[in-house]
């Protein structure tokens, strides 16, 4: 063979070894919205199959079957059965196991802030005809809230009458773990959940994600920008659901001793490699003093937070564990 016959044969099969390259490395990208747990749920993957639009549908599928586990509102939900049953002992499942016992967990390190047993005290607040319980109705309120009261074991739960769990704190990051393992079991490239605000992010290539945080009193401006790696960033505020009545700002983060609206932090965010620990603490550091929220979320391996407060002098200031400059901008 001529030289030159080489040196075209060697073209071709570099033409060909690139072409093949770019086929087997090349990506689509997924993304779907949808609204379920009572929030506009986001699912976006980036994977080397082109039919992976599936997962996607199958990841909402998923969070339908989750919902009718978790939910407190719908009556079809298991929860809901629990709540309303006249029985008071149950047989749970491995996952409800597993976020009763988180949130066990954190009701002792919190010093019974941080309650899932709050369901009947929540029902009393109206954000939408911006209502304020009566002071007797938020006093009975109080005696069925206790996460003491209620026994746990694998696969048993004894729960008194009147005692109503919401998970609402909680699940939505269990949810979203749940999401994303499946999509990584899957071979997806990179994906990021959305539920709400609540988001957990991965990448086969350790990206780092830039995301922001919402200034607490004005919702068209970022407080904070983090790039962050394959985490999860969950933020609790008193901004997302509230209303202002006598110049006394009402929100939806309720403290279990009072039966009331924290008015000690304004914002949380939490970063971890768990969404359903972040869900979990974001709430607890809201209702705690914010020295002793960021003294708890030491505790917890590769965990982060800042937190948000009014000084004195009715100063926006922060907190922070000492961790989280590695993602702040």
């Amino acid at each position: 063979m001529k030289k030159r016959d080489w040196i075209h044969l060697t073209i071709i099969i570099l033409l060909l070894a690139f072409s093949y390259f770019r086929y087997k490395n090349q990506t689509y990208i997924f993304n779907r919205v949808r609204f379920l747990l009572n929030t506009q749920i986001e699912i976006n993957a980036v994977s080397y199959n082109k039919n992976s639009e599936k997962l996607i549908e199958n990841a909402f599928t998923m969070i339908e079957e989750y919902e009718l586990k978790f939910s407190y509102y719908n009556p079809e939900s298991e929860l809901y059965k629990i709540n309303n049953s006249e029985k008071e002992e149950f047989q749970i499942d491995d996952e409800f196991y597993e976020i009763l016992k988180l949130a066990e967990k954190v009701y002792y390190e919190s010093n019974h802030l941080y309650d899932v047993t709050i369901g009947s005290s929540l029902d009393l607040w109206d954000f939408e005809n911006e209502t304020i319980p009566d002071s007797l109705a938020i006093s009975e309120a109080l005696s069925h809230i206790g996460f003491e009261k209620l026994e746990i074991k694998e696969g048993y739960l004894y729960k008194p009458q009147g005692i109503k769990i919401n998970l609402g704190s909680i699940s939505k990051g269990y949810i979203i773990d749940k999401v994303i393992e499946y999509l990584i079991e899957s071979s997806v490239k990179e994906a990021f959940v959305n539920a709400g605000g609540d988001i957990r992010f991965y990448s086969n290539e350790k990206r780092k994600w830039r995301v922001g945080v919402q200034n607490p009193r004005d919702p068209f401006s970022r407080i904070a920008t983090l790039r962050i790696p394959d985490m999860a960033v969950v933020t609790s505020g008193d901004y997302e659901r509230f209303f202002i009545s006598d110049e006394q700002r009402y929100h939806h983060i309720i403290t279990p001793l009072t039966g009331l609206p924290t008015n000690i932090s304004v914002s949380v965010t939490i970063l971890s490699p768990s969404a359903l620990i972040a869900d979990a603490l974001s709430t607890a550091a809201m209702v705690m003093h914010p020295f002793e929220a960021i003294e708890l979320i030491k505790t917890y391996p590769d965990t982060e937070a800042i937190i948000y407060f009014f000084d004195e002098d009715e100063e926006l200031v922060s907190l922070r564990t000492e961790g989280i400059s590695r993602w702040v901008l």
